[in-house]
């Protein structure tokens, strides 16, 4: 085919084919690293992302049973337990009532042997069973009557009625409770709870009502809100987090404050500085927030910082899926997991931080980790950049060597959780909403759905049902937080 051609002919065509070379390696550089993008993402897992448990295949939730086993055995853990109760554990069952409501004898009416009667037969034992029932429920109407008297100086008083008894016809408190209760614990959606209120109680109350006793109490929580707000900014460690919501067809953010024993979540339409400082507890804070590395916390230059372990444990499985990344940061896996056994052991024992000679130890390994890691995603050649696994390593590797005392933060500070789980646990009534009800019509409605939580979340890690708190708010008397030392 090339023969014929001329030397300066024959130069011609190897430098198009040499072009046409160069071309198909860029495309299969570029397709190789497509491919690689593709397979970290087909990877992910609830394991090694912040994919819920839910989306994970059968077959990965097979491995992760199994290498919880592997890890209970190594802990000395035995066998896998069996469902429901344990060998040697305490049983538990109803236990009779030393006071039942009715009493219902039932006497034999004839011999079982001879067939006689036993009319007037002496009884010589009796067993016990009950019956847990609930009543036929109906509505209590409670007139009040405001009488007019005639004085003898010819003046007539009219007494007052009861706070909270100002129209013709209304709904006392247990009632606007229960309808708060299914809105706002139970995600029902408004003519659902209607609905609800008919069939259980006989009581037929509108949309409209239900939607209005709503944003009355969101209304009566505003002092609650300012008391949790300044309560939360008193405790020495808080849990911050933030999740997405919706308002009809935008975004809403729902960001929480929270401890073991408070929760405030706030509604907001922005994700940045705006929704910290609408809350109100953040800015100026000086102690230490738990949180997951969104540059949003960053900028709280005041407060300390400390990393959710469990986030940080996510993102080295997976960047240890690529090879060449493995070996630094499943060391980095192991050593967290480490460090916090040994956190808790230290607790167990109630000491208040971990033996200086160990912390000396975890940080040196911690040190000689982050600098293999660092070894292992050198700077890229001039011209080139990282693809999207490079990204992630280069920026894991690069956070645990910028942060390292807030990575560390729960050896210092036995005080500080490990992870941010509090946070998450107290978010997950807004995934709840989001699942059953869809989104809000309005920021409004977000905002009372937020107040409501806020309050039904704190008073129920008070050990507080969330009925009775709900009755004490619509009688004028919410439950009010107040700092104590184990916050």
């Amino acid at each position: 085919m090339l023969e014929g051609l001329s030397r300066e002919e024959l130069i011609a065509v190897v430098l198009a084919q040499a072009g046409v070379i160069e071309e198909l390696r860029v495309e299969v550089a570029r397709l190789a690293a497509r491919v690689a993008t593709l397979e970290a993402e087909a990877k992910k897992n609830s394991g090694n992302s912040s994919l819920p448990p839910s989306r994970d295949p059968v077959a990965e939730r097979r491995r992760q049973a199994e290498a919880r086993q592997e890890a209970q055995a190594a802990r000395g853990g035995g066998k896998r337990r069996r469902p429901g109760k344990q060998r040697g554990a305490p049983g538990s069952t109803l236990a009779l009532s030393d006071t039942p409501d009715v009493v219902l004898d039932h006497a034999p009416v004839t011999c079982g042997g001879c067939g006689a009667g036993l009319g007037d037969a002496e009884v010589t034992g009796e067993s016990r069973r009950q019956v847990i029932d609930l009543p036929e429920v109906h509505p209590v109407v409670t007139e009040h009557r405001a009488q007019t008297r005639l004085c003898s100086c010819g003046h007539a008083t009219t007494a007052p009625f009861p706070e909270g008894v100002r129209a013709p016809v209304s709904y006392g408190p247990r009632v606007r409770a229960v309808v708060c209760y299914l809105l706002a614990r139970q995600h029902i959606p408004v003519e659902r709870c209607a609905e609800a209120m008919a069939d259980l109680f006989g009581i037929k109350i509108s949309t409209g009502t239900i939607d209005a006793v709503y944003t009355d109490a969101a209304r009566r929580l505003r002092g609650f809100i300012t008391a949790l707000v300044a309560v939360l900014r008193s405790l020495p460690v808080l849990h911050a987090d933030e999740t997405t919501d919706r308002v009809g067809t935008t975004t809403c953010w729902m960001h929480v404050v929270s401890t073991r024993l408070y929760t405030l979540i706030h509604a907001s339409t922005t994700r940045g500085h705006d929704a910290v400082v609408d809350a109100g507890v953040l800015i100026g804070y000086r102690g230490v927030i738990i949180h997951d590395r969104l540059a949003l916390y960053w900028k709280l230059k005041r407060a300390k910082h400390g990393l959710c372990g469990a986030h940080l444990l996510r993102d080295l499985a997976s960047v240890a899926e690529v090879a060449t990344q493995t070996a630094w940061a499943t060391g980095l896996s192991s050593l967290l997991v480490e460090i916090n056994r040994a956190c808790d052991t230290a607790r167990a024992a109630g000491h208040r931080r971990l033996a200086p000679g160990l912390q000396h130890q975890f940080r040196a390994r911690y040190d000689t980790l982050v600098t293999a890691g660092q070894a292992a995603n050198p700077e890229p050649l001039s011209g080139r950049k990282r693809d999207a696994l490079q990204r992630a390593s280069h920026n894991l590797v690069t956070a645990f060597a910028t942060h390292r005392t807030s990575i560390l933060r729960s050896m210092y500070d036995l005080n500080v959780s490990f992870s941010n789980n509090q946070a998450e646990r107290d978010l997950r009534p807004v995934k709840l909403h989001r699942k059953i009800s869809s989104c809000f019509r309005s920021q409004a409605g977000a905002e009372r759905f937020a107040h409501v939580r806020s309050y039904l979340s704190t008073t129920r890690k008070h050990d507080i049902p969330a009925i009775d708190a709900l009755t004490r708010l619509f009688n004028n008397d919410p439950w009010m937080p107040s700092p104590s030392p184990a916050s």
